[in-house]
């Protein structure tokens, strides 16, 4: 008959190796999610700032924000732009300065068309943090009141509150409900870092 032997447990070796491999992975794991914040947020940044020389050597160009301009379909300034985004379309530009919801679709459109950015003139403007889109202050989602010169806005949805608020410190002020880049009430709560925000606005 076999005796019962002694049943072996872990040594407090084996258990120091085990805690350091998990340790180590860890940490690469949390570098690895930096990295990659890190690539979003100067993806990010760059996206905002092509976007804005982009509207601004529009209007210079056209003397109208892209979206709210009433491009001709006689006469089109802009060749290509399809029918719904001319003046008298569904998504037509009125002109009067504000970048409406429905002219909001088209802006991208107009951009692309003119040469202006690269993309895909039937859909929105793409960055690793998802859409991008060009719209009134009014209708972006959070609060621009004060200051109320800020009339049109960059918005990126889905973005987390920890990349939204490094974005801020870097061309703003640090304070996501201040200044001229802006989040919705979500990223206002302790422990909110990874929450994803259903609004981000950044001032054209």
């Amino acid at each position: 008959m076999r005796r019962p032997g002694r049943e072996r447990g872990f040594s407090l070796v084996e258990l120091a190796i085990v805690l350091t491999v998990i340790a180590i992975l860890s940490v690469a794991i949390l570098r690895s999610q930096t990295v990659l914040d890190r690539a979003a947020v100067a993806e990010a940044i760059a996206a905002i700032k092509d976007l804005r020389a982009a509207v601004a050597t529009f209007r210079q160009r056209y003397r109208y924000l892209p979206g709210d301009f009433p491009v001709d379909k006689n006469h089109p300034e802009i060749p290509g732009v399809r029918g719904d985004c001319r003046r008298g379309g569904s998504g037509g530009g009125n002109g009067n300065g504000d970048i409406e919801q429905n002219e909001s679709r088209c802006a991208s459109e107009q951009l692309i068309r003119a040469g202006l950015i690269r993309g895909d003139p039937d859909e929105q403007i793409k960055t690793r943090l998802g859409a991008v889109s060009l719209k009134r202050t009014a209708d972006a989602g959070v609060s621009f009141s004060n200051p109320p010169q800020i009339r049109n806005v960059l918005v990126f949805d889905n973005v987390p509150c920890d990349v939204a608020l490094e974005i801020d410190r870097k061309i703003d002020d640090g304070l996501l409900s201040a200044g001229s880049v802006r989040a919705d009430d979500a990223c206002l709560a302790p422990g909110s870092e990874k929450t994803r925000l259903r609004h981000f606005a950044v001032a054209l």
